[in-house]
Parts: structure tokens; sequence; C-alpha cells
């Protein structure tokens, strides 16, 4: 072993032994975290002290996180007093008052208060952001909850923070259903949060005018932001003045709270120690896949967006609540569940040090999931326990990183031509409100709407596919703006769209598509030279209902739409369809023994017509039912959730029963000669609900061709 002096010998250098953690390490940064919570549980205890802000906020959280935001950056403090005005604005132009005002103008006011924590260099950067900057300035929110968190602010307005960077219409980490998505608040919050945002000079870009936000609001109406809030903020904007005032400069209005910055010492030092709350809370955003904090008590009082995505427990459920193992289920990773007082949490209470382990955790569904879990106690100056972190890692995980994991699974969840949702997600979301239907024994109805544009393949044919696909991006444009919040719109095929309408009873599901059908025949196509209309078909889910009888029942009241002259709306109840009503009204479906039949011939050997069948079968990805010497039987095409035929082939499933005959051989002068031909009988059948023989024929007629050319057929 080498010996000698080493340089450092001859340093005055403290000796490590026994001191205490670094005040940055993980433990005395949460702690941090920790005291916030206990400075708005103090507030609590004096409700004169808040006065106007009891039960929402603690005033002075609500000052120190605002001094902190200053402290860092005047201009997002300004932005947010912006943003609150033109909010509480367009709420108050639409009835809200009281409470609800209030929540709202503290969403706003607190909206960006993760920025405190961004770096510098993005948060400052002369320029637009690479995607690895973007990425980490898209978590201010998520850090911003989670501080919001702690300081026990008032549910609903988390609810806003949390939810106004969400994509409108889709259910941002799987745990919501259609109908339980943004609140009125969030939408509110997401539009002015743009308005001010795009009005707004940036170092790399001028404000825009009031006429080119509006446009861009309104190009990404029923995806990014809620077509109705876009519609009441023209209106109330004209009304208002706020169309006609100069591009936003200043400090914007007053609220009730001023945004000052750090007045003493002792706030300037307490500003920047949030910021390096706030720092730490980004690298376990970005790096880890969930975490939560426990108080003395423990009591839950964060727990972040990345633990309601891999547990499965929401929020709002978790926050305030104790800490039991039926709170949270764990097991060793060998799946040996823990001892009632023996989990990793326990181990940390007992002897005040950090921990690794490798556990499984059970999923809100039952389900079992495998985390890497650190415990880090808590612990003052005096040693004193004053909470638990847990941080996990979720050792199932893909790869790739979270943004693009979001991204990827956003659009798989898009009609790639009207961005509306598509097929998967339109069964996804009518399976689970059946689903909560009947969990919650029918204690809130909902109604599906079908709507079919009125002769499309007119269009198409003489127009083209071009204004075909301008007509499709029009109907699912209008029905974005002229449902409701909550409701979903999908595209089902082809000029098929399907609306899911939580909260809704038949007859207002009716009053809504004649409000729809009224608002498309009026609109106008240039590419167009017919008025563009619609058929719509409504009904009422109830009790007993599954997925294809409500389907089938709303597909039934369309046909009768269809059948009585186009461009019109008719229902049709589940009693009204037991007393045969409209059932004159709806045409016959291709029935399921319907075949389809041709023959072709081919010379291919008898032993290369399986490997010629299996080509067939891999390229067509069809699935193989039966096999014999003389017999194929194998559906191409795959049936989805619901039972109607899709827009495209590979949503269109048949049956294909191929029968191959003896091998026959040309005779010359009572010789057999050549290669044999075989002739092979193909019969194809429909699988699911068929509109038309028509569409089935020329299904059926390609899949015949499709198969033949595979053998070198010749015609029979």
């Amino acid at each position: 072993m080498a010996s000698g002096r080493l340089l450092s010998d001859d340093l005055a250098l403290p000796d490590a032994h026994g001191q205490s953690p670094h005040p940055m390490d993980s433990s005395r940064v949460l702690l941090g975290l920790m005291t916030l919570s206990r400075k708005a549980t103090d507030a609590e205890a004096v409700p004169e002290a808040n006065g106007p802000l009891e039960g929402v906020i603690s005033a002075a959280v609500l000052r120190s996180l605002l001094s902190a935001l200053h402290f860092r950056d005047v201009a997002t403090v300004r932005h947010a007093r912006r943003v609150a005005q033109l909010v509480v604005g367009m709420a108050q132009y639409l009835g809200w008052e009281g409470r609800q005002l209030k929540l709202l103008e503290i969403a706003a006011l607190l909206h960006d208060i993760g920025k405190i924590g961004v770096p510098d260099n993005i948060l400052f950067k002369p320029g637009g952001l690479s995607s690895d900057e973007a990425n980490l300035m898209a978590l201010h929110h998520a850090v911003g909850v989670d501080v919001l968190q702690a300081c026990r602010v008032d549910k609903e307005v988390l609810e806003i923070v949390g939810q106004a960077r969400d994509e409108y219409g889709s259910p941002a980490c799987g745990l919501r259903r259609t109908g339980s998505a943004m609140s009125l608040g969030a939408r509110l919050l997401a539009v002015s949060d743009a308005y001010d945002s795009l009005r707004t000079e940036q170092v790399y870009r001028k404000g825009k005018s009031h006429e080119e936000i509006m446009r861009i609001l309104m190009d990404n109406a029923g995806t990014q932001f809620d077509g109705n809030i876009v519609c009441a903020l023209a209106r109330w904007s004209q009304e208002s003045g706020l169309a006609h005032t100069p591009t936003a400069q200043g400090d914007g209005g007053g609220g009730p709270v001023r945004a000052l910055g750090p007045a003493h010492p002792e706030e300037a030092l307490e500003a920047s120690t949030l910021c390096n709350i706030f720092s730490y809370l980004y690298v376990l955003e970005s790096l880890y896949d969930g975490f939560y904090l426990l108080d003395s008590d423990m009591r839950f009082v964060v727990w972040n967006s990345g633990s309601e995505r891999l547990l499965g427990h929401r929020t709002h459920d978790m926050l305030g609540r104790v800490w039991t193992h039926r709170a949270l289920s764990y097991a060793e990773a060998s799946g040996q569940p823990y001892p009632e007082h023996d989990s990793p949490i326990h181990h940390v209470m007992a002897s005040g040090r950090a921990t690794t382990t490798t556990v499984k955790i059970r999923h809100a569904d039952g389900q079992w999931i495998d985390v890497e879990t650190q415990s880090v106690p808590l612990l003052d100056e005096q040693g004193h326990l004053q909470g638990i972190a847990e941080i996990f890692r979720d050792l199932s995980r893909p790869s790739r990183r979270p943004q693009e994991y979001r991204d990827l699974r956003l659009a798989a969840t898009r009609d790639p031509l009207t961005s509306v949702a598509n097929r998967g997600e339109l069964e996804t979301q009518l399976t689970l409100l059946l689903a909560e239907s009947t969990r919650t024994n029918w204690a809130e109805p909902f109604s599906v709407i079908f709507v079919d544009v009125d002769h499309f393949k007119r269009i198409n044919d003489e127009l083209g596919h071009g204004v075909g696909d301008a007509v499709l991006v029009e109907v699912a444009r209008l029905l974005q703006h002229e449902t409701y919040s909550g409701e979903l719109v999908g595209r089902y095929g082809g000029e098929e769209f399907v609306v899911l309408c939580p909260g809704t009873e038949l007859e207002q599901g009716v009053k809504r598509a004649e409000r729809v059908r009224l608002a498309l025949s009026r609109t106008r196509l240039a590419e167009l030279d017919r008025p563009l209309t619609a058929s719509f078909g409504v009904t009422q889910a109830e009790p007993g209902d599954s997925v294809e009888s409500v389907l089938r029942r709303a597909d039934k009241a369309l046909y009768a739409a269809k059948h009585d002259g186009r461009n019109l709306t008719r229902s049709l109840s589940l009693a009204e369809q037991n007393r045969g009503e409209l059932v004159q009204a709806t045409p016959e479906l291709v029935p399921q023994n319907k075949v389809f039949q041709g023959t072709f011939v081919t010379m291919v050997a008898a032993d290369m017509l399986v490997y010629k069948m299996g080509g067939f079968v891999t390229d067509e990805k069809a699935k193989l039912l039966e096999v014999t010497p003389n017999r194929v039987l194998l559906r191409v095409g795959q049936r989805g959730l619901l039972p109607f035929w899709g827009g495209s082939d590979d949503r269109r499933p048949v049956d294909v029963e191929v029968n191959f005959g003896e091998p026959q051989r040309s005779e010359v002068r009572g010789r057999k000669v050549g290669t044999a031909k075989v002739l092979v009988t193909v019969r194809i059948r429909p699988v699911g609900w068929i509109r038309d023989k028509e569409t089935f024929d020329e299904r059926a007629a390609r899949v015949l061709r499709q198969l033949s050319s595979y053998f070198a057929a010749q015609g029979e």
C-alpha cells in the first residue's frame, strides 16, 4: 500500500467525522419544503391572519411564493398578474362570482410558480428552446403543483393549476375518463395563459395582435383549447375593449395581493432557499417516476403526478390521508408481503437513515408494480424526524424520455387527419363510461350521438379525395366547437363520427345534436359546390346495456334519419326499441351468413401450396382458425371492441375459407404431362356489422385478388 503525505494533508480541512449533512442534501432540501408546509399549518390556526384568503391559501405563504418568484423573474410575476386579470374578467362575463372567482384568481397568480426552479440558461434564453430544454421547462407546472400541495393550497386550486397544461379533450395520464377531464377553471386558465403569452413581446419574437392570437386559438380549439372558451373570449374581448388594447408590456392590473420582491435580508434568504427547493424538485420530476412526502404525523402532504400515474391513486384522495399498509401495500421483491410494521418506511423511522430497496407496490387496480424506492428521513437540526420522502423508479418503464413517451401516447389516441379521438380511444372511453355507470348504479346518465356526413361517397367520387378530406376536417372542427366541455368527439371510421356525452339524458342529447346539425348545415366550404349536411342518431345508455347494444341502438337511430331524407336527427330509447319503433326505418345489415364466393386456378405444385398460403397469412397479418390438408380457414382484418366495420380494410374483418381441389394434369396422347392445375375455391363471410352489401362485396373482391396473386393464379 502506498504511503507518504498527500497534498491535502497541508490544508486546514475540518474533520468530516460526525459532521451534519450539507444543507443542500436531499433530506435538508425536502425538509425546507416541510417547513413551508408547517408555515401554512400554523397560519390555519389563526384564521383572521388570512382575511379574504381564508380556506384557500395562507396569506404568509402566498407572499413568500410570489416574493420568491419576483426575486427570480419579475416578468413572470407580471405575466401572472395579467393572466389573473384576464381570467377573472372572462369568468365574471360567464357569470362566476364569490369563492369560485377567488380560487380562479389564486390559481392564475400561482400557475407559473414552478418557474422559480428553471435554470437561467433556459428561463432567460434569448431564443427558441431546444427539445431537451423544452422538456425541462414543461416540468415547471408539475413542480409548482408539488410545492402548492405542501403549502396546503385548496384542492380546487391544485386541480386548476395541475390541469391547465393538459391537452384539452384527452385524459392526460390514463386515469381520467371522458367527462371527468379538465375542470372549467383549468380551461379558462389555459386560454388566458396562452392569450397573454402570445400577446406579450418575447426576446425571440414580437407580440402578436389580438386578431392573430384569436386565429391561433381557434385553429387549436378542440385539441389544445376548449372551443367554447375561445368563443367566449372572442365575445368578451369585443365587449370589454380588450381587443383594442396595445400589446401587453406592463405590470397589468392589480390583484388582491401585490407581488413584491424581498424587502429584507431574511426574505431574500427565504427566497433563495425556495429557489433551491424548486431546483431540487426538477431533479425528482425529471429523473424519477414518482415521489411523495409524509409529515411527522405520517400524513401525505405531497403526492406528485408521477405517483398518480405509477400507482393509480388520485392526488385528491391521497393528500391529508394517513400512511398505512391499507393506503399503500408493499411486498418484497419476491412477492412476500411485508409484515405490518416491517416496511422500508418503518426501518427509516427506526434508524433515521436513508435506504434504497427493490419492492413491489400494489397499484390501485390490484396489480403489483416492481419499483426501486428510496426512503429518505427528513431530520431537523436536533435530529428529530419531521417527515419521510419516498422516491420511486419504475423498473419496467420504457427507456425513452417521458415527454417523448407522452407525445407518442397522445398520438396513439388521435385520428391523424382530423385530430379528434380515434376509434381505439373511442372504444376505451365508452367502455370506461359504461363501467363507471354500472359502478355508481347509473347515478349519472350519458348519451351517444352518431354522425354520418350525407352523400360523402359522391363528394369523393365527383370532387376528389382532397375535398373529401377537407370536409372531414371541417366536420370534426365544428363538432369540437359545438359540443360541451367534458364530451369526447371521435372519428369512428370513414365519414362517421361519434360524440360521447356524459351527464346527458336523451332529450338533452337530441337538442345538442340538433344544434350541431343546424350549425353544420349553415357551413359553407369553398371546395364544396353544395351545402354540407349530416344525419344524426342519438340514444341514451341504460342499465343492462353493453358497448354493442348502445351502439346498435344509436346506429338504428342514425339510419332512421338517413331513411327519412338525411340532414335530420332521430333518437331511439331502449323502450322504443323494445316496442319495435323506428325498426321499419332501419335498413337491414348485411347478414353474417352472407357469402362471397370466387375461384381461381393455380399451377403451384402441391408441396408449395402451404408455403404460398403462409406468405399471404404473414403479409396480411391474418389469423389461422382451422387447417386441414385441403382446407384453410383464416380471418383477415381485426375486429375491434365495437362491432361495426371501420373505414379501412384492417378494420373490416372477414373469415376466408380456402378449399384446394385435387391436382389435375393435362393429358397428351393418354399421358399426364406438365405441372398439375389446382382449382382453389374461396368463400368469404363478413365478421361484424356492415351496413351495405356494396361495401362487403368490394372488400371481399380485394381479398380474393390479394389471395390469388400469391398463387400466380389464372381466372376461372
